[in-house]
């Protein structure tokens, strides 16, 4: 709305030219009154170029504010993606160290197993020998699904990301066209010297 009221200024100012222009015609007689109809023709033309000009600059501008808003919306969509994705990476890697840890517990549990000669000590063991392989196949299960949910990320970070370099593309390309029509209309609206 700001950008608007230099240019209605502007085009106020043509028409008190032109209605000027118009009666000093007027006073000079007949033989002008082509001319200035002529005169009056012309920037009625350049009124209406300059209307559509900022009609141009006002679409955009709405434009530009709604490509602006989708931008944030993906920006905070790329930063949700990241946090997940580092997340899964992180409990992937801890997953990952886990395994031998656990592998080199059920070896030394198996050992313990077959050395102990207490009956009561060996089903002890055994006990313990079970929740550790228990526990070791659950790790080894969740490797798969992660590394699947961590590859379905990076393909949605990286679809966002291209989404957003698209809405960055075309929010440049509608603020130069708006300093372009800008340009325009500064150019047609200023005052010419004879």
């Amino acid at each position: 709305m700001k950008a608007t009221r230099p240019v209605f200024i502007a085009i106020l100012l043509l028409l008190f030219t032109g209605m000027a222009q118009s009666i000093a015609a007027q006073a000079k007689g007949d033989s002008d009154e082509k001319q200035t109809m002529q005169e009056l023709l012309a920037e009625v033309r350049m009124l209406r170029q300059a209307l559509q000009t900022v009609q141009r600059i006002n679409i955009d501008t709405y434009r530009s504010q709604l490509l602006v808003d989708r931008i944030r919306i993906s920006r905070e969509e790329i930063r949700r993606l990241t946090g997940s994705l580092n997340e899964t990476r992180e409990t992937l890697r801890r997953t990952q160290q886990t395994i031998p840890t656990f592998t080199e517990q059920v070896k030394m549990q198996e050992t313990q197993v077959q050395l102990e000669v207490d009956q009561l000590k060996r089903s002890q063991w055994e006990f313990e020998l079970k929740r550790s392989k228990e526990m070791l196949e659950n790790y080894k299960s969740q490797i798969e699904p992660m590394k699947e949910r961590e590859q379905q990320l990076q393909a949605e970070l990286n679809k966002e990301k291209a989404q957003l370099d698209e809405l960055e593309g075309r929010l440049n390309m509608l603020e130069r066209s708006i300093e372009n029509d800008r340009q325009k209309l500064d150019a047609s609206t200023s005052p010419k010297t004879p």
